[in-house]
């Protein structure tokens, strides 16, 4: 530094260019996010967030004696052991993740149709898609197999969750048969009502659709967490391969699933379904597409 006079005539030190710090200490950390914080990704859709910790997840031997009145109730002739890979119910750890708020929507879907990533859903093995209605742009894209499902969340820089991230998202940690608690409510979900052209529908409630529902219809079902949708109105593809003997041997910290075999797992029900239930688990081949099954993509915390 090169000493100078100022116009009193006191020496000064010239301006120093080069700025030189203290040793940096630890980073200041970014705040956690709140449980339910949204962000909107790419895609268009919102997400919420799941903060770490653990949670309850399967079913009581109460609740399978609920699952089982609800299944003779609405189906008959049911059994027991219907219910038994929701056994034993046991307590998971999960990382902190996202999950999308809705169910991917036609119109979501259909820009990676058009990216020529994903097939479009034109053909259905057991019913029509409604992919092509412009009336249900909004309405869960159905008619998606899990290998289609997939495609979609990576196209999308997501994921698959797990079955565990579903159930926590769904469920919250207070092992809520319902996302909203644990008494039925007909008018917060899209199930097989009054408006439902089959046997087992449940006349006693009226969810105003015969079949889909827009996705993020019913707010007042949603989840501890803000989640939309994660009972009826489509059943959602997740990750894992299908075991029903995986609760005994599930690891408590971020359980995955099998990784292999040809079933993997649906969950929430869907508008074709009676007596839907959070814990109840659906195998189906991965390559199948039916036009209650749909899906919703996660994402790492970091």
């Amino acid at each position: 530094m090169t000493p100078t006079s100022s116009p009193t005539g006191i020496p000064v030190i010239s301006v120093v260019t080069e700025v030189v710090t203290a040793t940096p200490g630890p980073p200041t950390p970014t705040p956690e996010p709140e449980a339910g914080a949204t962000m909107v990704w790419e895609d268009g859709s919102v997400m919420v967030y799941v903060p770490a910790g653990e949670f309850t997840m399967g079913s009581s031997d109460g609740e399978v004696d609920y699952a089982l009145q609800l299944c003779n109730e609405y189906y008959g002739d049911c059994e027991r052991s219907l219910f038994e890979d929701e056994q034993p119910q046991h307590k998971v750890y999960l990382d902190a993740f996202w999950i999308d708020k809705t169910e991917v929507t036609n119109v979501q879907y259909q820009r990676c149709v058009e990216a020529r990533v994903c097939p479009a859903p034109t053909m259905c093995d057991w019913g029509e898609p409604t992919y092509e209605d412009a009336s249900k742009a909004e309405h869960p894209v159905v008619c998606v197999s899990w290998h289609d499902a997939k495609a979609y969340c990576e196209w999308a820089g997501k994921r698959l969750p797990t079955e565990a991230e579903w159930e926590k998202a769904a469920r919250g940690t207070d092992g809520w048969i319902y996302p909203w608690g644990n008494a039925f409510d007909g008018g917060k979900l899209n199930s097989c009502d009054v408006n439902c052209s089959y046997d087992w529908k449940d006349a006693s409630a009226n969810d105003d659709y015969a079949e889909t529902a827009p996705a993020g219809s019913y707010p007042t079902g949603a989840s501890p967490y803000g989640a939309l949708n994660m009972a009826g109105n489509a059943w959602e593809w997740v990750a894992d391969g299908y075991d029903p003997g995986y609760y005994n041997q599930s690891p408590y910290r971020n359980p995955l699933g099998p990784d292999s075999g040809e079933e993997r797992v649906l969950r929430g029900g869907s508008w074709y379904i009676a007596g839907v239930r959070i814990a109840d688990r659906h195998p189906c081949h991965s390559w199948l597409r039916h036009y209650d099954m749909g899906s919703r993509c996660a994402m790492d915390s970091e």
